[in-house]
Parts: C-alpha cells; structure tokens; sequence
C-alpha cells in the first residue's frame, strides 16, 4: 500500500485546509514529520487511520479529537486521502460527528459522520486537487458500513492490524513485539492470507463430521428398513430375530456388507412370493365362476322388465281409445282460440288509434285558447295554419334582432363602474410618479457616501500584506531572542563542561607521565628479575651476572601503563567533545545574536503587539470591503429598479387614459342603441320576452295541428288493417272474433291436453311394436329368485379367493419394497463407511490430533515457518542496532496456560548473558529498535511473499528520543536501506539530530493565535 496525497480541513490543530504530497516526500524513501510536542505530529496519522477505517489510531483515543476547536462553525471537518495498493488507486473521503451550530435559532446540533469513496482510473492526476478528482472515478458507495468493507478489502488489513504493521502510533509501537500467541497469529494469518490453511482445516473436520454424520444416518437407515421388512413381511419374533441378527454381523464385519445383507433378505422374500402365486390362481378360478352366474341373472332380470312394461303398455292403449270423443271437440275449441289469438293485436292497434285521434282533437282546442286572441283568430277566408305561421315567424324575427340589445342593457352598469375604476387607476399613477422622482433624487448623495466608505476600506485592507509581513519578521526576533537566551545558557554549561573535561585530561595525561617515568626507573629490576643462570643480559649480551638490579614491590607494570594511557585518551576524546560542543554552541549564539541586532527583547515584542493589531484592523477592513461591495451593488440595483418602476408607470398611465377615452365613446354608443330598442316597454329584456311568448304560442298551435292530421291517418289506417285481419281468418266481424278469443291460461291448457294425449297414443303403439316385445310369447314365465341366489354363492367366493390373493400379493410386494430400500441403506453405508476413513484421517492430521506427533494444526505449522522468517529478517537488523548483543527466537512455550496453539510465542537473547528474556523485560530504548526492526522484517517477508499485501509506506510514530546517539545512527541506517527496496518510510518526531540527517520532511509549526500550519519541503 502507497499513499499519495493527503487533504485534511478542520482538523484537529489544523484549522484551514492542508495537502500533504506523499508521491513527492516518497521520492527520497525517507521522510521527517517534525515539529513541536502537540503541534500536530500525530493528528497526521490519525486523520490518515480515521479515513481509511473511521477511528484514529490509537484505542486509547477517541474521535472527538479530530474536530478542530479552532475552526468556525460553517467550516466542515474533513479528511481526504488517495492511496495505491495492487487493485488500483482508491480515494476516500470521510467527515467526523461533531456540535456545530444550528442555522436556525439558538444551541448546537450533531452533524452526523460521512464518508464517500472512489476507484480512481489508472494515471489520474491526484495532486490537481479534491474538485478535479470530484469527476474522476467511479463511486464506490457513501455508506459508513459498505465503504468500511470496501476499504478493508483493498488495504487488506483491518485497522489493528493497519496499526501494528504500518502506521505505528504512539503507545502502540510495541504492541506486536508484546503481544500473546495467539493475537499475533491473528494478524500473521490476515497479513501472509494464509486463512485457507486454517479454512482447509476446518472444512477437514466438517467434513469428518459430516462423515460422521452420514454413517450414522445410513445405519440407522439400514436399521429402519430391517423393522420396515419384518413388518411387511409378517415375520414372527424368531424370524425377526434372525434376520437383524444376520444385517447387525454383515454391519460388523464390513466386508461384503452388500452381499451379505442381500442374501439374508432374499431367503425370507423367496417363501412369500410361492404364496402370492398359488393364491393368484385361485381366485382367478373363482371369478370367472363368478362371471357366469351374473350373465345368467341379467338375462332373467331383462326377460322379466319385458313381461311387465308390454302389460302396461296394451292397458294404456285401450284407456287411450275410449277417450278419443273429448279430445276430437277439444281440437276444435283450440282451432278458434288460435285464430282469434291472431287477430287481438288488429283490434287492439284499431282501438288505440281511434283514442289518439280524439285527443289530438282536445289539444288543437287546447292551444287555441291559450294563444292570443289575434294568432286564434284568423282573417276571414284565411287558413288557420297559414296565419299561424306567419305570426309567428314574425315575432320570432323581432326577438332575434332583440337579442344583443338584451345583453348590452345587463352589462351596461358594470361598464359604468369600470370607467370609475379606470379614473381612479390614473390618479394612483400620477401619485406614484410623483413618489417615485422625489425618492430618486435623493439617491446620488447616499451613493457618493457609501462609495467613500468603500474607498477608505480598500485603502486599509491593501495594507494587509505589509502587517503580515512585518508581524512575521516581529516574531522571528522574538524567536531568535527566545533560541539566543537558550543558546547562551548552553554555552555557558558547555564552557564549563569543557573547563571539567580539561582538568580532567590533564590529570590524566600526568598520571600517564608519572607512570611511565617510575616504569622506566624500575625496568634494569624487571630484566634482572627475569634472567636465570646463564641467560644472555639483553641488555649487554653476558651470562655473568654478578649484580642484578633489585625488582621494588611499588614496580609499575606494562598493564597498569596501558591502562593509563586508555584513560588519557579517553579523557582527551572527551575535551575533544565538549571542546567541540562549545564551539557549536558558541557559533550558535554569534548567529542568533547577529540575527537580533540591537533590538531588545521588549522592544521586538512591542513590535510582534504593534503588527499584530495593524494586522488585525487591515483584516477588519478587508471584512467592510466583504460587506460593502454587495452594499454597494445592492443599493445600485435598488436605484436601477425605481427607475424601471417609473419609467413603467408613466407607459402606464398614458396608455390608461387612450384606454379610458375609447371607453366612454363605447359607453355612449351602447345607451343610445338600448333607448331605441325598448320601445314603449320599461326595458329591452321585456319587449324581447313578451315575443318569446307569441312565438311558444304560434309553435304550440302548430304542433297540435300537425298531431291531430297524425292521428287521423294513423286511424283510417288501422281500421284497413283490421277489415283484412278479420276475413283471413273467418270472422264475420270484430264482436264475433272477440267471442272466440280466450285468455293466454286456457288456451295453453287446451294446447297441452291435444298435445298429451297424441304422445301418449304414439309412445303407446310404438312400444308394443318394438320387436323385443312384440317377440315374446303370452304364456312366457322366469325365475329371477333363483338365478339371484345362484349369482350370491358364486360371488362370495370369488371374494373370499380374491382377498386372500390380494393379501398375498401386497405382502409380497412390500416386503420386496422393503428389501430394496434395505439393500439401498447397505449400499450408502458401504460408501459412507469407504469415504469416511481417509477423510478422517486428514481431518486428524492438519488439527493437530492422530498421527501428527507436534499437536499442531496445519494453518498454525505454516504461520510459524513465516514467523521465523519474519524473526530472521528482523534479526538481519537487530544484530546491527544492537551491536550484536540482541536477537530475536520463536519459541514452542506456551506464555499462557490458557493459550490453544504453540509455535508463534517470542523470546529475545541477550548475548551478554546468553539469556532468553521476555520481550516485555525490555526497557524503553531497547524496545523501541527491538520493535522496529521487528515490523521491518515483517515488511520485507511481506513483500517477498508472492500475493502477499504490500507494505510500501511504514510511518515510525516517536520513540527516537529514548535512542543514545550510537543506536540513533545505527537506526537511521538500517531505514535508510529500505529505500532500495522502494519503501518509504516517515519518521515522527522532534530530535534535533533527525532535523539535520533527514531533508525531505513535513514541518509543523503552532502560530500566535493557536492552530498550526503544515508545510512540505520535498526535493
């Protein structure tokens, strides 16, 4: 995993917005996060862990922290980060819940957490900014629980282990190096993906258990199949016994279980087939006796039904005969009836017509006398319908010409109150104009003067950059003050610590001098004393030695010289040192003081007071011009609006008045035509009615006439029809044809009984014609009793043969079911019992049981071979930070009684004592580059892993400060061999001696007023 860029906003002393370029500060390999303590160091790697997963990175903290107290309320907390890993490059974007202020009212509300997250397209430019990759990308979802999965899925790691490989935070450094069995195999197992070792396992023992499972089911399906078959085969208790005895030891043995268990079932299934065939052939002999019997019993019952239906039939033909008389008059009756039933509808239409016409003649009367008298009465030898029709064609055309003048009469008073209304309109118009002159002459002074505001805003405003400026060199000498007063504190103990080291080397350098002058003064002692008899004197070459020099007890020896002389160096090194030091510290304090001048200390304060409130009222000025520009750009608009209102108005008004003008003539026009109009009546609308009236009455008249004409041809015409209808069916006359008519009841009565009597008459005759009937002879006789009695006894044992068939067979078949589902439940568990065995001999193995002499389970054995791969590569660095007095061991030991597995426990090796320590005996220093190098070896044997996740970015969060200057060297050596490998790793802190070995770094610093800022020094 590679991060690249990191934006975060509102964050905690972070109150503006900052962008952190990783693809830069990575060019390098190693990079410094530096800056004073609660500056904001670790907020960094918060805010990366609180994108990437919704929490900060230490347990121990919580996500209120993130919420910037330095920033307004309107300013929304966020975090930004894109980063890389194998799958692509990802961006997420995650707001914190935090109080902020409601935008209505008074009090604070929750804004809740959010997070949003894109896959970005291969070669996306991720430094051009958070607006520019808004449209790049395809969306992954804005769902905390799905972008959590989403994002875990891509880092590979959840934010645990995110923690202890790759961002390692204050207070959870050593959590690896310190951590139980069992919680690093967690996280081996999630780094390495070796789960489908531990899956494999599993899926073994599930499948033993499954094996397990189906064994059993299929014993105790052969079991219920056995108890099945002795069922349906009827067994006995000695028979069943021997049966289950037989299954239990074919079961037992295993081999040939199939076989075995076939040939007990075949030997009791073979004895009720015998039965089921003899009884099958009985019963066939019985049934067809059965057969026979009821052949010869349908034939007598038939023969008998023919004797008794030709006896009724020759009795209801001769009562048939003796009532032929009644039918013959009954015929004739319904003869007349149905002819007078044809002619009802002619006299009936006949009767009506004569009716209409009478009161056809009524209406003409009617509408006669309510017309009035002069459309009533026509003019001698003039034809009423003619003098009708002409008044009221009259009439009716007076109306019409009438019409319009009806409604320009009603709306004659609305148009009268239009036309005050329209003189009223024009007097508000004029009034407005005149409101509207006197408020725009008064507008160019207003703007005069909040354009001079504006001016002398801007004026102060402009000034800012000067104020920042000089607030900035204000509080550099304030600072150089600050670093002087220390500096020159430093000297002064650094003198002194020089004066110390002097005097100290050159008591030193004397004792070496004293001791290597008594050394000199005692050697002829030390020869004497090492020449026997005739030895050489190295000295002088003789073997004589008449009088050896005499070796002092006080004799200085090689060694103690030696030793005198290491220390002098010793001390020498060390004036060298502090001699150095001073000269460090001394140039420090001639730069600092140079940087001052003459300045005071008060003085460059007053100064740093002085900026910053000339700052403060340039930015005041800045917010007037903020609020002026619109001020002005308002009141602008304002003023072009009135104008626009007015300019509108006085259209309005001359339009009104044209308006108005063309009004009143229509006005006079209208009264003038209604005066014409109404006549000697009081209005138009009752001249126009009273001709409505005439023409209702002209029309009634008419109609009535032309109904009454209706009606008489409709009579005549009828009375044709009836004549006709009369003599087509033999009447006389309409009296004789109403006599004959009967009503609906009795002629359907009449037509039922001349029906009736025919059918039963032909049923009759045909039935003794038929030729079953007709064949018999009269003195035919049978015995149906007998024949019945006969049928009884044969089908009595036709049944009885028959169940005992049936009984037989259904044994037989469902014992011979039975034996095929037990030779079934044999065969699965044959295969069950094949299958079963080398599965559970694998399930055994990879869980740590059977042959597997360790007890360890396979997913366990292949995380401890990569454990001590990761152990050997951290030993690689271990050794070389440690001057080889570490070294790092997997041990089988449990740390914990309670612990399942063995093989992931640590041990560390102090060559010094050649002892095996816990790693928690570890002091603070020792622990922190025993750690290191611990999650550097891990990465390296990640990335080696084929599939593995790789660990490309490794941030080191503090700890530096508790390293001697030797180990700090030999620190930042082994991170600088990770450049090599492509990693880049970032270093957290605010040691003096990383500032000057690291030069790519991101610099943070607290200003005056409280949050910090954020600078990037890459290249």
């Amino acid at each position: 995993m590679h991060l690249r860029t990191l934006t975060l906003q509102a964050i905690g002393p972070f109150a503006g917005s900052h962008t952190v370029d990783f693809d830069a500060l990575g060019q390098a390999g190693l990079f410094l996060l530096e800056g004073p303590t609660g500056s904001g160091k670790s907020t960094l790697i918060d805010a990366i862990v609180f994108a990437l997963y919704g929490k900060v990175a230490s347990s121990e903290a919580s996500e209120d922290r993130l919420r910037s107290a330095y920033a307004p309320d309107d300013v929304e907390s966020v975090v930004d980060l894109v980063f890389e890993v194998p799958a692509g490059t990802f961006r997420v974007r995650r707001t914190p819940a935090y109080q902020r202020a409601k935008r209505r009212g008074s009090g604070t509300t929750l804004a809740n957490a959010s997070v949003k997250a894109w896959r970005l397209p291969a070669g996306a430019d991720v430094t051009a900014g958070t607006d520019a990759l808004d449209s790049l990308g395809v969306p992954l979802g804005n769902r905390l629980d799905e972008i959590g999965a989403e994002i875990q899925k891509a880092v590979g790691l959840d934010r645990t282990q995110f923690v202890q490989t790759i961002v390692l935070p204050q207070g959870e450094f050593a959590h690896f190096l310190r951590a139980k069995p069992e919680e690093r195999r967690g996280l081996l197992q999630k780094i390495f993906g070796t789960e489908v070792y531990e899956r494999l396992a599993l899926r073994l023992a599930e499948m033993r258990r499954e094996g397990d499972r189906t064994s059993a089911s299929a014993r105790a399906a052969l079991t219920s199949g056995v108890s099945q078959l002795v069922g349906a085969a009827r067994l006995g208790e000695q028979e069943a016994a021997e049966i289950r005895a037989a299954v239990d030891a074919a079961v037992v043995r295993g081999d040939g279980l199939v076989e075995a268990v076939r040939a007990a079932v075949r030997a009791r299934t073979e004895v009720l087939d015998a039965r089921a065939d003899a009884t099958r052939t009985a019963a066939a002999t019985a049934d067809a006796a059965r057969r026979a019997a009821r052949e010869h019993l349908d034939r007598s019952t038939a023969t008998e039904a023919l004797l008794r239906r030709r006896d009724a039939l020759r009795a209801e033909h001769a009562a048939l005969d003796a009532a032929a008389d009644v039918n013959a008059e009954a015929i004739l009756q319904l003869t007349a009836a149905r002819a007078a039933q044809a002619v009802r509808p002619l006299l009936r239409g006949a009767d009506r017509a004569r009716a209409a016409h009478e009161a056809a003649r009524k209406t003409v009367t009617a509408a006669l006398d309510a017309a009035p008298h002069d459309i009533a009465t026509p003019p001698a030898g003039t034809d009423l319908r003619s003098h009708v029709q002409v008044a009221g064609r009259s009439a009716a055309e007076a109306a019409g010409a009438l019409a319009r003048l009806v409604d320009v009469e009603a709306g004659l008073e609305g148009r009268r109150r239009a036309v005050r209304r329209a003189h009223h309109g024009i007097d508000d118009l004029i009034a407005a104009i005149a409101a509207d002159d006197r408020w725009l002459a008064a507008r160019p002074d207003a703007r005069r003067a909040l354009v001079a505001e504006l001016d002398a805003a801007r004026a102060l405003a402009a000034a800012a950059g000067e104020h920042e400026s000089a607030l900035a060199a204000a509080l550099q000498t304030v600072t150089a003050h600050r670093d002087l007063a220390a500096a020159e504190l430093g000297h002064a103990e650094a003198v002194a610590a020089r004066a110390t080291a002097g005097a100290v080397a050159a008591t030193a350098l004397a004792a070496e001098r004293d001791l290597r002058a008594a050394r000199i003064a005692d050697l002829a002692g030390e020869i004497a004393a090492g020449l026997g008899d005739g030895d050489a004197c190295p000295v002088c070459g003789s073997v004589d030695h008449p009088a050896k020099a005499v070796l002092e007890d006080d004799h200085v020896s090689a060694e103690q010289v030696e030793r005198a002389e290491a220390a002098r160096a010793a001390a020498e090194s060390a004036l060298h040192a502090a001699a150095e030091l001073c000269s460090v510290l001394g140039e420090r304090s001639q730069a600092l003081l140079a940087r001052v001048g003459t300045v005071t200390a008060e003085a460059a304060g007053e100064r740093c007071e002085a900026a910053r409130a000339a700052l403060a009222r340039s930015r005041a000025a800045a917010a007037d011009v903020a609020r002026l520009l619109p001020a002005l750009e308002g009141f602008d608009t304002l003023t072009r609006e009135r104008e626009a209102e007015r300019t509108a108005a006085v259209s309005r008004l001359a339009a009104d008045r044209a308006t108005l003008e063309v009004t009143l003539q229509d006005l006079d026009a209208s009264e003038a035509e209604v005066v014409t109009g109404r006549g000697d009546h009081p209005t138009v609308a009752a001249r126009h009615s009273e001709l409505l009236e005439r023409v209702a009455a002209s029309s009634a008249v008419l109609d009535a006439l032309v109904e009454q004409e209706t009606a008489q041809d409709e009579s005549r015409r009828r009375q044709d029809e009836l004549a006709e209808g009369l003599a087509e069916h033999g009447f006389e006359s309409a009296d004789e044809a109403r006599a004959a008519a009967v009503d609906a009841a009795v002629l359907d009565e009449l037509d039922r009984v001349v029906t009736a009597y025919a059918t039963r008459l032909d049923r009759a005759t045909a039935g003794l014609a038929e030729p079953a009937i007709a064949a018999l002879d009269d003195d035919l006789a049978v015995d149906v009793g007998a024949a019945r009695e006969a049928e009884a006894s044969a089908r009595a044992e036709a049944d009885r043969t028959s169940g005992e068939a049936s009984v037989a067979q259904e044994c037989a078949a469902a014992a011979a079911a039975a034996a095929q589902a037990v030779h079934r439940a044999a065969a699965v568990l044959a295969e069950a019992v094949d299958v079963a065995g080398p599965v559970s001999r694998l399930a055994d193995l990879t869980g740590g049981g059977g042959d597997n002499a360790r007890n360890l389970s396979l997913a366990t054995f292949v995380l401890m071979r990569r454990f001590e791969d990761v152990v050997a590569a951290a030993n690689d660095r271990l050794l070389v930070m440690s001057d080889g007095r570490f070294e790092l061991v997997r041990s089988d030991e449990k740390e914990d009684v309670r612990a399942r597995n063995t093989g992931l426990a640590m041990r560390v090796i102090d060559h010094r004592t050649e002892q095996a320590r816990d790693p928690r005996t570890l002091s603070g220093g020792e622990t922190f580059y025993v750690s290191l190098c611990l999650a550097l070896g891990m990465a390296d044997v990640v990335t080696a892993e084929a599939g593995g996740i790789d660990l490309g970015t490794l941030f080191v969060d503090e700890g530096f400060g508790s390293l001697d200057p030797h180990t700090l060297d030999a620190v930042l050596a082994e991170l600088g061999r990770l450049r090599a490998g492509g990693r880049v790793v970032g270093v957290v802190s605010h040691v003096e001696a990383l500032k000057q070995s690291i030069a790519d770094r991101i610099e943070i610093r607290p200003t005056p007023a409280g949050p910090s800022t954020l600078t990037v020094r890459a290249g």
